[in-house]
């Protein structure tokens, strides 16, 4: 819900959006110069992941990974031109049941959708999405999903995702990603990840969450680093980061080309929160938001966050303390952040028992989607800033709708 004495902070995105500096009181997020700071470049490794907008496992940081080598293309085709998905409408994941899910296109002002893709192409019942990024010509959609396995990928005796490219319209399936080898080395429990997908600004390459993950004895063990993959497929390389934290859900300042990562887990609880890092990497990235508890302090959702067209702001998802009665309460909150002025606001406060689960704002700024959870349910919500007064309303009430992205 929106809170009427917080609904000038709906408000306050638009003015954002148009590089005017917020007029409002705004909490301070972080004393962190904002400046493009490169740092010398450092070398990640592979490691584990978070899923699609939810949270993933948390272990300490892992083993430099591997690769993998050249892999086998996957299905595909020749070019559709289906053409540019339109400004107004994003796309958003219905699970149709816990193992299937389907990619939908929806129109933001009329409500209609359509099935982009319901991942059956391969002749199977359909697959998990686990992240899914449309490029900046808004013409090709990435995914990250256990699609088109390949006997070389069941050689290798784990379900490890891939990347696959596709047009708007759901033909034209490409893999971006080749066959990652199984380094397990008998570790118990050992899982490759790969998910979290994002078009770097320039639409050339694709940054996503790379990791590995086991368990010894009770214990898991692992971490996650992103990697890039040329938009066409090819070999991945590591993106560079530092290499004490976990580091994963990349975010990319449209404007800019900059990175905005989440580090968590990290072996200094001081260096945990959300890092702006240049567009090639670096091992000196500028904190924007520091993990905390507590009155005024915010503990940032393992879920990226949504950047505006301008790169002035993004929007993300986080914890923070309300006041209630005599005490503070822990309370789900969609929050805006503003580049100019290093702040931040909450936009959004979550209803007790029910959390914001992820979130997309609109380029220009016009339109705002987030989904809402409650146990198992989620579903979909939405703002329109054009209005004097937004208003938040569900737009899905299947129960079974969420990840939204414009």
């Amino acid at each position: 819900m929106i809170p009427t004495k917080n609904r000038w902070l709906v408000l306050s995105l638009v003015a954002i959006a148009a590089s005017s500096t917020s007029a409002c009181t705004i909490e301070t997020a972080s004393s962190a110069d904002t400046s493009d700071t490169s740092g010398s470049a450092g070398t990640s490794g592979g490691a584990g992941t978070s899923g699609a907008g939810g949270a993933g496992p948390s272990g300490s940081s892992g083993t430099t990974g591997t690769s993998g080598g050249a892999g086998a293309s996957g299905s595909g085709g020749s070019s559709t031109g289906a053409g540019a998905l339109p400004a107004g409408t994003f796309l958003y994941v219905r699970a149709e049941t816990a193992d299937h899910d389907q990619l939908i296109a929806r129109d933001f002002a009329t409500g209609a959708e359509r099935v982009v893709t319901d991942l059956r192409g391969d002749g199977s019942e359909g697959w998990e999405i686990w992240g899914h990024t449309l490029s900046p010509d808004r013409t090709r959609i990435v995914l990250a999903s256990l699609y088109g396995p390949t006997k070389e990928d069941n050689d290798t005796h784990l379900a490890t995702r891939r990347l696959w490219s596709l047009a708007t319209d759901g033909t034209d399936f490409r893999r971006l990603t080749p066959v990652f080898p199984n380094d397990g080395a008998g570790r118990t429990n050992f899982q490759i990840s790969v998910d979290a997908p994002m078009f770097t600004a320039d639409g050339t390459g694709i940054l996503y969450d790379f990791g590995s993950w086991w368990y010894e004895g009770t214990s898991l063990q692992g971490g996650s680093f992103p990697w890039r993959v040329p938009a066409g497929g090819g070999l991945p390389e590591p993106f560079p980061t530092v290499l004490s934290c976990t580091v994963i859900e990349p975010s990319v300042n449209p404007a800019t080309g900059e990175v905005l990562l989440i580090h968590s887990v990290c072996v200094n609880s001081e260096d945990q929160g959300i890092f702006l890092y240049p567009r090639a990497g670096g091992t000196s990235p500028t904190k924007l938001v520091d993990e905390g508890y507590g009155a005024g302090q915010v503990q940032p959702s393992l879920t990226p966050a949504s950047w505006l067209g301008d790169g002035s702001g993004f929007v993300f998802v986080g914890t923070i303390n309300i006041p209630a009665d005599d005490t503070t309460v822990a309370t789900s909150a969609l929050l805006v952040y503003d580049m100019a002025t290093a702040t931040m606001s909450p936009l959004v406060l979550a209803e007790p028992d029910t959390y914001i689960d992820s979130v997309t704002i609109a380029p220009d700024a016009t339109s705002l989607v987030y989904c809402l959870r409650h146990d198992d349910v989620t579903d979909l919500h939405a703002i329109d800033l054009t209005k004097a007064e937004p208003e938040d309303r569900p737009i899905t009430t299947d129960g079974k709708s969420c990840y939204p992205a414009f």
